[in-house]
């Protein structure tokens, strides 16, 4: 029987196209020195390579560490699908790495107790010196890896200083603000007049994505429903009580704005359906004037597209208040590490080996590896400053800076990494990424981050039932609030559903959790 689930596992696996790199039959059978990893290979990436192992990186990271490493890379958008596949299956690699906030229930600590991690606060004494060296470094880290019961159980990606934690924001036309003579707006009512004007001049206004549509950092909503001192998410307020953005009576003044210039015309009407393919199509091609996103592939990759069209310009925007001169209370801020992380797995042969493995990004050699790539190649010691070479900034072979990063480091989007800031310095290029980086920056979000913080097994599994359900209906209606399909004048029954639904229970759950974190 348990042949045949394995069987079942391995067949479907390959009818949804998993990809396993090349040679990897031979390298199964070869000596104790390798290990395997499954992970998902970054879109951007697949321009260039089918598997990490072909990339000039991890050529020279295995030839360093002396272990040799074998990828399974799942089908991209299957990557939570696949992995659910894999683990029911239990026929799991050495190493795996994801976010497991997002693909496993109960995140990592759950993964651990559950057997598919390792509990790795062992290992880590034994086989990973440059882990434990760096961890007692940095008690912040340290306490935010850990489990609520001291274990570490994953080799994490930490954004190593403030500068990283700040990446997207509000931008609009800048060749259209100047043509039509208007001033970047900070408030409200600013935001209001800008984009009536760029409506009734260019006869488009804002470019939105949905809830699922576009991923949760391109969402454009959330970023004007700050200005009403609330999130969409969980968050902190300013009594330092915990709060879910979705449940709260200022968030129906928050949609309420949007309702209205929905209704407006002032939002683009397809935004419910909208996804990221069409959002980059309708910005590049005069059919937006403000959207928000990414510093670097959205800003920066549209500056570049458009290098040709000298009229195209874009300005990044603060996050909107409601009161000149008010500080934003939130705004796009990620927490120096999230969930996104390598683990062992429980039945893995060579444990101590994947931790040597994974040990040696963490050390100072490896670090400077997987954030500038390779000396001579990707980047040159110019007074002690590690700099890009025109192989990632003007790459000879026509890729762009971040399909060359992606051959060359792990800093450009995520790894078992500590990233560094001399990264983000490089790749913001232009001036508009460098001031809108200044702009975006300007908020209260670090007092009103939600922590990443770990529940107990009865509290997640509670927590989870309840907020499927919650998470399901409160989007539900954060689209048909806007879009008029459903009225404001119900929002009294819209909360009471919510109620009904146990999300008094969940602010308790994320309290505890809070308290226990604190």
């Amino acid at each position: 029987m348990i042949k045949k689930i394995i069987v079942v596992t391995v067949i479907a696996l390959l009818a949804m196209g998993t990809v396993w790199s090349e040679g990897q039959s031979e390298k199964k059978g070869a000596e104790d020195r390798t290990v395997t990893i499954w992970e998902a290979l970054q879109g951007v990436a697949t321009i260039s390579v089918s598997s990490l192992d072909e990339t000039p990186l991890y050529k020279e990271y295995q030839d360093r560490v002396g272990i040799d490493a074998t990828w399974i890379h799942p089908v991209e958008g299957q990557e939570r699908e696949q992995l659910g596949i894999m683990i029911a299956g239990g026929d799991l690699p050495d190493i795996m790495y994801t976010d497991w906030a997002a693909n496993y229930p109960g995140g990592y600590a759950k993964a651990a107790e559950d057997g598919v991690l390792s509990v790795l606060n062992d290992l880590i004494k034994t086989s990973a010196p440059y882990f434990k060296k760096l961890m007692g470094e940095n008690p912040e880290w340290d306490r935010a890896i850990k489990t609520d019961a001291g274990d570490y159980t994953v080799f994490p990606f930490i954004r190593g200083h403030e500068s990283l934690m700040v990446f997207f924001g509000p931008m609009l036309r800048a060749d259209w603000m100047n043509e039509l003579g208007l001033e970047v707006p900070e408030t409200i009512d600013e935001w209001d007049t800008v984009l009536k004007a760029l409506k009734e001049a260019k006869g488009v206004a804002l470019n939105m994505t949905s809830l699922s549509g576009g991923g949760r950092q391109l969402r454009t909503g959330p970023a004007f429903i700050s200005a009403y001192d609330i999130t969409l998410d969980w968050f902190i307020d300013k009594e330092g009580k915990v709060q879910y953005g979705q449940y709260t009576t200022a968030y129906k003044d928050a949609i309420a704005t949007l309702a209205k210039w929905y209704a407006e015309g002032l939002i683009d009407p397809e935004f419910v359906t909208n996804d990221r393919k069409v959002f980059d199509s309708k910005n590049l091609n005069n059919q937006a004037a403000a959207w928000i996103g990414y510093g670097g592939s959205t800003m920066g990759a549209y500056l570049t597209n458009k290098k040709d069209d000298p009229s195209f310009d874009l300005v990044g925007a603060k996050y909107p208040v409601l009161n000149k001169g008010d500080k934003p209370f939130s705004g796009q801020m990620d927490v120096p590490f999230r969930g996104t992380s390598a683990g062992i797995t429980g039945n893995s042969k060579k444990k101590e080996l994947a931790a040597e493995f994974l040990d040696y990004a963490y050390s100072d050699e490896g670090h400077i590896l997987m954030n500038f790539g390779i000396e001579g190649e990707s980047f040159e010691w110019v007074d002690g400053y590690p700099l890009y070479t025109d192989l990632i900034n003007n790459n000879p072979d026509g890729l762009t800076m971040a399909q060359a990063l992606c051959l060359y480091v792990r800093s450009s989007y995520s790894g078992p990494i500590i990233q560094d800031k001399r990264y983000i310095e490089q790749y913001y290029k232009t001036d508009q990424q460098k001031t809108a980086w200044e702009e975006w920056s300007y908020t209260d979000a670090a007092k009103h981050k939600y922590p990443t913080v770990t529940r107990t097994s009865a509290e997640n599994d509670e927590w989870a039932d309840i907020m499927s359900e919650v998470k399901t209906y409160a989007d539900e209606m954060y689209a048909r609030f806007i879009t008029g399909s459903a009225s404001l004048d119900d929002f009294d029954d819209y909360l009471a559903t919510l109620k009904s639904m146990g999300i008094e229970r969940a602010i308790e759950i994320q309290t505890a959790a809070y308290q226990r974190y604190l």
